[in-house]
């Protein structure tokens, strides 16, 4: 999606796990929970869209879930297939995916609705979540928080593989592109024997109302929004914001 995006973990998704290792405990929990709580327990369906690995897809399916995942990288939905090939994936672009039908949760976690940048594509995505609801359908959304430290210092700044197969660290660098509102991320790599390498990555900030502005014009409700997995009620403080919100059946508006 961006043309400027090159990242080791994207090419490599075998190693995308060692360098972000979750729990159950963690994000896909704190959903759980949350969907429990808001009328989506499970058995129900849930499409994860940008799945990445398909780490996420394989606790909610354990959890009781009928799950698709979603990704736009090929890399990432072949490791995906091999690696968890019980598991529905497809590849698809979260602002023009169409199913052609409804879920009772969707999940985009793991910053994946920030690699769309411009406003109209944010609107494109947020018309897909919207084509995959139905009345009551529950959405959460896992992105950078805007408003926590605009310089990204919150944010993760040493990086580390350590696998029989392979060992690296980086150290990340951040820096604002205000007028785009995205927070650059450069990430040099050190790998044992080889030249160092240098990834990129840009992520699109959006600050709390302006976040619920998108989902209230595509017919969403914030039920709630948290910078922590344990849904402790906060200042909104923390690097990352945790948002649920629920579809009201209404259509769309249209956006440019």
């Amino acid at each position: 999606m961006d043309p400027m995006l090159s990242n080791l973990l994207y090419d490599h998704p075998e190693l995308y796990e060692e360098v972000y290792p979750d729990t159950e405990t963690d994000i896909p929990g704190m959903c759980r929970r949350l969907f429990a709580e808001h009328g989506a327990p499970a058995p129900g369906t849930l499409l994860d869209i940008g799945c990445g690995t398909g780490r996420h897809l394989e606790y909610f399916t354990g959890a009781g879930y009928a799950c698709v995942g979603v990704d736009c990288q090929d890399a990432m939905v072949g490791y995906a297939r091999g690696r968890r090939p019980h598991l529905d994936f497809r590849v698809g672009d979260m602002r023009t995916l169409r199913l052609g039908r409804t879920f009772a949760a969707v999940t985009c976690l793991g910053w994946a609705l920030s690699n769309i940048h411009s406003n109209a594509d944010l609107h494109r995505a947020m018309e897909t979540y919207a084509a995959h609801s139905g009345p009551g359908t529950l959405l959460f959304l896992h992105v950078p928080n805007a408003i926590a430290t605009p310089e990204g210092h919150a944010f993760q700044q040493r990086f580390s593989i350590d696998t029989p197969a392979f060992r690296a660290t980086a150290e990340a660098d951040y820096r604002l592109d205000r007028r785009n509102q995205l927070l650059v991320r450069t990430r040099d790599w050190l790998i044992p024997g080889r030249a160092p390498m240098r990834d990129h990555v840009r992520f699109r900030l959006l600050f709390p109302k302006e976040l619920e502005g998108y989902l209230t014009a595509h017919g969403f409700t914030v039920l709630a929004m948290y910078d922590n997995t344990a849904a402790a009620a906060s200042e909104l403080a923390g690097a990352a914001l945790y948002v649920l919100a629920r579809f009201g059946g209404a259509a769309p508006a249209a956006h440019p």
